[in-house]
């Protein structure tokens, strides 16, 4: 295509050849979807020589003439955004610009809905399926499971257990399996705990769910479920964290999470969380959860779900101390 009979072009030519100051001026000018239109040219704009960009901006001819050429590509296009558009945004627009082949297959199956890939995997063996749900975030997995048949959960799950690693050669045997519809080229070796994997997504499953499978992996594998147990973080484990720290976690956790949170909490955990706020502040969340409306289940475990992640980010950072269970006593 002849990018001089095109008017986006020429804009986009514009903005490759302007200093970042003039660029921004003109960016703030425009809407939304002006800016990922803009963005979708430069991208796609290549290599110009000077002579076009000069018939395009001739105004500009000076500051064109010291590079001499401009090169369009996603990287540069990018890098020109995130100096003028928050992080997110520009994310967003580079994942439309990249489309599928901007993202591993892995990350792509992690987008698609729970509903498709369970009628996937139900044609897949067991090992398979174990692999491809290791591989994906753990809430994401934990959906998946509570669409599949009971016999091939426990299956499933046990394979994830029992699975030390996943090889190289087993992700490579997936990505050809999935290549019709997903491309990457990721083929790295998988070494996360096993026994790690399988807590995170039972931490994210529907209570019953968990309660099920762990019966299913006491009874045929009992040295992992009490490695799971102990690696699983409920709400009401919360009750571990250390009484010297608590206050630092009470005040990363967002009011309206932590208040739907509280409904189904143990009176003893409800209290530790109130008794860690201002007088104040204690009164008004004890007001809200009292005369809050009955709370739908799935909403209680979500903003619970949320709460155990901030707790977990902040263990990891050195903020909370998590006590084991029989040190609780002594905290």
């Amino acid at each position: 295509m002849d990018n001089r009979s095109d008017p986006l072009s020429d804009v986009a030519v514009l903005f490759m050849a302007l200093d970042e100051h003039r660029s921004q001026q003109l960016f703030d000018k425009l809407e939304e979807h002006e800016i990922r239109r803009v963005s979708r040219s430069m991208a796609n704009l290549g290599k110009i020589d000077i002579d076009q960009v000069e018939r395009v901006i001739n105004r500009f001819r000076g500051e064109v003439g010291r590079t001499g050429t401009v090169v369009g590509t996603a990287e540069t296009t990018e890098r020109l955004l995130r100096r003028m558009l928050p992080s997110e945004k520009v994310n967003e627009i580079m994942d439309e610009i990249r489309g599928p082949e901007g993202k591993t297959m892995w990350e792509k199956l992690a987008n698609i809905s729970p509903e498709v890939l369970a009628t996937y995997l139900r044609t897949e063996l067991a090992q398979t399926s174990a692999v491809i749900l290791a591989k994906l975030p753990a809430q994401h997995a934990a959906r998946v499971l509570a669409l599949l048949t009971p016999a091939s959960i426990d299956e499933i799950v046990l394979r994830m257990v029992r699975m030390d690693s996943i090889q190289k050669g087993v992700l490579q045997d997936i990505e050809l399996t999935l290549q019709k519809e997903f491309i990457t080229n990721l083929s790295r070796s998988y070494e996360r705990d096993s026994s790690q994997i399988v807590a995170e997504i039972m931490n994210r499953a529907d209570k019953g769910l968990v309660e099920q499978l762990m019966r299913s992996i006491e009874t045929r594998e009992p040295s992992a479920a009490a490695r799971i147990r102990r690696i699983m973080f409920t709400f009401g484990d919360l009750i571990r964290v250390d009484r010297s720290t608590f206050a630092t976690l009470v005040a990363e956790c967002p009011a309206d999470k932590l208040q739907v949170a509280l409904t189904a909490a143990s009176p003893e955990l409800r209290e530790l969380f109130l008794s860690s706020m201002s007088e104040r502040a204690a009164t008004m969340m004890r007001d809200e959860i009292e005369n809050m409306p009955a709370q739908r289940r799935k909403a209680v475990e979500e903003a619970q779900a949320d709460i155990i992640t901030i707790a977990k980010r902040l263990a990891d950072e050195g903020r909370i101390f998590i006590l084991e269970e029989d040190e609780v006593g002594d905290s």
